[in-house]
């Protein structure tokens, strides 16, 4: 059951952008699989999923440890589909590396493209990455290793520009948690002020009621001592 985005959760905005980039990828290998593989479309296309694979692998890295550090945070049952996601694509990105380097057989190389040893020395100079190493018989020319080159460097800024729009996100959900933790603390700066207040009011009404009972049991007394020294005094006369 596929995580629904709330709120434009980071972790979750992360993961679709990852299952994006495997769809991408699959598309990408469909297409490449479609070209003859001595032409310069198929070198190109393999430079860019070879990128794209690598940038994949690292962005599932990054999201299993951010889902250890929020774990905490979440029910066991979200920690739970949340890391059947990340197998998912952790599974697809290991299917994509096999069809990525899957090797036709000699024989069904042979019967397409001939059996001369130029086509057998071009059909994988694609899988290197120094392109020093490409056989001086390959058709690529230096305008189309520059091609390629700049599609690559295209695909990593598309990549570090995606990452970059994470980080902003965070960083705006980090200020404005930051924000609400400063207004609570005003709140209960407010709280205790208004609790001392009214504690030295209670404290003060405490005192002068025990004041008026004091002085109200002083008076009783001395009014019994009066009404007898008066009856003393009116039975001597008499």
């Amino acid at each position: 059951m596929a995580l629904i985005n709330i709120d434009g959760d980071p972790w979750l905005t992360e993961l679709d952008a990852c299952e994006n980039l495997s769809n991408d990828i699959q598309s990408q290998l469909a297409a490449r699989n479609r070209e003859n593989q001595l032409s310069r479309e198929y070198g190109v296309l393999s430079g860019t999923v070879r990128v794209r694979l690598k940038q994949l692998g690292g962005e599932l890295e990054q999201l299993q440890r951010k889902l250890g550090l929020i774990s905490n945070t979440l029910t066991a049952g979200e920690t739970e589909r949340r890391q059947r996601r990340i197998e998912a694509l952790q599974s697809k990105l290991i299917q994509l590396q096999r069809q990525f380097t899957y090797v036709e057989p000699e024989a069904t190389r042979t019967a397409l493209f001939g059996t001369d040893s130029r086509t057998r020395s071009v059909a994988f100079a694609d899988d290197d990455d120094d392109p020093a190493l490409i056989p001086s018989q390959s058709s690529y020319s230096v305008a189309d290793l520059r091609s390629q080159q700049t599609r690559i460097l295209e695909d990593q800024n598309q990549g570090l520009e995606a990452l970059s729009q994470v980080i902003a996100r965070q960083k705006v959900l980090a200020t404005r948690i930051g924000g609400e933790v400063d207004r609570h603390n005003d709140i209960l700066d407010d709280l205790a002020q208004t609790m001392e207040t009214t504690d030295g009011r209670i404290n003060r009404e405490t005192r002068q009621i025990d004041t008026i009972t004091t002085q109200d049991s002083t008076w009783g007394y001395w009014t019994v001592i009066g009404l007898l020294f008066i009856a003393i005094v009116v039975t001597s006369i008499l």
